[in-house]
């Protein structure tokens, strides 16, 4: 885990407008500010890991609480994804990201091209980085997957997909959605 201790910028959320707390669980956090109530979350990173040589991809066969509250669905097809932790770069979130739900540890000195990050909506102050990690085999070694320990990562399964596939794709959320046209771009089948 040497890999995690060599970052060099930190982020961290800007808590000045935090006197006008309406709720807060440590997980997430409403607050009013302007006349808004406003959900304030963590940032998170998302990304495609993509296997160049076998010309796979991955995914991930989710349990989603909050998906399953709305649409009764046990399971949802979703993308890597990790929130940021406090002093975590969102490089560092990668890395622990990829190790946690894809069982992949990528060598100390593998770069991501990180793009800008975007707002998840309005309402909701969590901004999303978000790339595709292009792979070759000696980029990386697999683990074991082990998750965050939470239930929800448990009954989940992480899988690889044939590029050739990619259409057949059926989605849950916009985030997966705009990741796998991102993807698309980046392969050139738009």
């Amino acid at each position: 885990m040497e890999k995690f201790s060599k970052v060099k910028k930190r982020y961290n959320i800007d808590k000045s407008n935090d006197k006008n707390v309406q709720y807060d669980d440590n997980y997430i956090k409403v607050v009013s500010y302007e006349d808004w109530s406003i959900v304030s979350e963590k940032d998170v990173v998302v990304c495609i890991p993509y296997f160049i040589e076998t010309n796979q991809f991955i995914i991930r066969n989710e349990y989603v609480p909050t998906y399953k509250y709305r649409d009764k669905s046990e399971y949802h097809v979703t993308i890597l994804a990790g929130t940021i932790e406090d002093n975590e770069s969102p490089e560092d979130t990668l890395f622990r990201e990829l190790q946690e739900e894809a069982g992949l540890v990528l060598r100390d000195n593998y770069k991501f091209d990180i793009n800008p990050p975007l707002f998840v909506s309005k309402g909701n102050t969590s901004k999303y980085y978000y790339c595709i990690v292009p792979l070759t085999e000696r980029d990386y070694h697999e683990v074991l997957i082990k998750g965050d320990g939470s239930k929800a990562e448990k009954m989940s399964k992480t899988v690889k997909v044939d590029v050739k596939y990619i259409n057949s794709i059926m989605v849950s959320d916009l985030i997966t959605k705009f990741m796998l046209e991102e993807f698309k771009k980046y392969l050139n089948l738009e």
